[in-house]
């Protein structure tokens, strides 16, 4: 998947401005709608509760994308994807991404998916260590 553009990037942040303004005047106490809509310019406490509800809107839009990333990540997971896949998908390195999503059961599944080399224990099991004698030689 390829980055956002500049240009993207400013579209989505006022698509989500969009998003947070509308949300913000949802929650904001009746009255301060009815008094915006009486034609008059707002005062500076109406103007700083705005802003405070577009902030308390925006945190609550940052948990719920959080949530959502997380959700993929464990989705992703369950269609084969590792720690260097997931950190790649959000900017980050393999360990940052592990470090993240530690509990995911990724570690497990691979494992699990490791094939043994012929002979079973592998190359390990048939070497044998030969240390020198007591003369140098083998």
């Amino acid at each position: 998947m390829r980055d956002l553009t500049p240009d993207e990037r400013q579209e989505m942040r006022w698509q989500l401005r969009t998003i947070a303004i509308g949300w913000a005047q949802r929650l904001e106490e009746p009255e301060l709608d009815a008094r915006r809509r009486a034609d008059h310019e707002p005062s500076q406490p109406e103007r700083m509760r705005t802003h405070l509800a577009r902030m308390t809107v925006g945190e609550q839009m940052r948990g719920l994308l959080a949530d959502l990333v997380s959700a993929s990540a464990e989705e992703a997971v369950q269609y084969g994807a590792g720690y260097p896949e997931l950190g790649a998908a959000v900017g980050a390195s393999r360990q940052a991404a592990r470090k993240r999503w530690a509990n995911l059961p990724i570690a497990k599944r691979r494992a699990a998916e490791w094939q043994q080399p012929p002979g079973g224990m592998g190359w390990a099991a048939e070497v044998t260590l030969k240390y020198p004698g007591p003369g140098g030689g083998a």
